[in-house]
């Protein structure tokens, strides 16, 4: 019976990270695809295509993003985009959430802390996203930042205002305190029984 677990603890995960690249390269290469059949005869096109147009238009709006003046389009609409309502809260949410991620190999490595939990006798591990908290001064707490905690198994997390004096630096990577988070604790448990 181990053995047979064995075995599916590495396939499950294998054939489900699998899955979902292939279901990424199949919905770019439809739509790009598409896309490039408007002005490409039928008999010219080759699968592959469309995914590798992908790519290419994603470098290339990242190449225009250094442009002053894309910029400044970027900007009017993502103004317009914050007057719209419901549509601004998830234009936020999502390039904040990426923004946060893609950034985090560039934060220093004292953003990993633990929080102290005194009600159970415990701590949490979580991410101090800002401290410059000006616009903040009526809560009522000594030196207050933000620390958003991850959820486990889960796309999601929550943000707390923590005082400072209740939160310990850990030097700890943040992709590494990630992957211990993401996975509760198990990535980090089968890292240490391969050594």
């Amino acid at each position: 019976m181990k053995t047979f677990i064995n075995g599916l603890s590495l396939i499950l995960p294998t054939a489900l990270v699998l899955y979902l690249l292939i279901w990424i390269l199949k919905m770019t290469e439809h739509f790009f695809g598409d896309m490039i059949l408007l002005v490409l005869p039928k008999e010219y096109y080759i699968t592959g295509l469309g995914f590798v147009a992908g790519i290419a238009i994603v470098f290339f709006v990242g190449l225009l993003l250094k442009l002053w003046i894309v910029q400044k389009i970027r900007d009017f609409f993502e103004a317009l985009i914050d007057k719209t309502p419901l549509i601004n809260t998830l234009y936020g949410a999502v390039k904040d959430f990426f923004n946060f991620f893609s950034n985090l190999k560039n934060k220093e490595n004292n953003i990993v802390v633990l929080v102290d939990t005194h009600w159970m006798d415990s701590k949490i591990m979580g991410f101090i996203t800002s401290e410059d908290l000006k616009r903040f001064d009526f809560l009522d707490m000594e030196e207050p930042v933000v620390v958003y905690f991850q959820l486990s198994y889960q796309i999601g997390g929550y943000s707390l205002f923590i005082p400072k004096k209740n939160i310990t630096p850990i030097n700890m990577k943040t992709e590494e305190a990630l992957g211990f988070i993401m996975t509760a604790g198990i990535s980090s448990s089968k890292k240490g029984e391969s050594k």
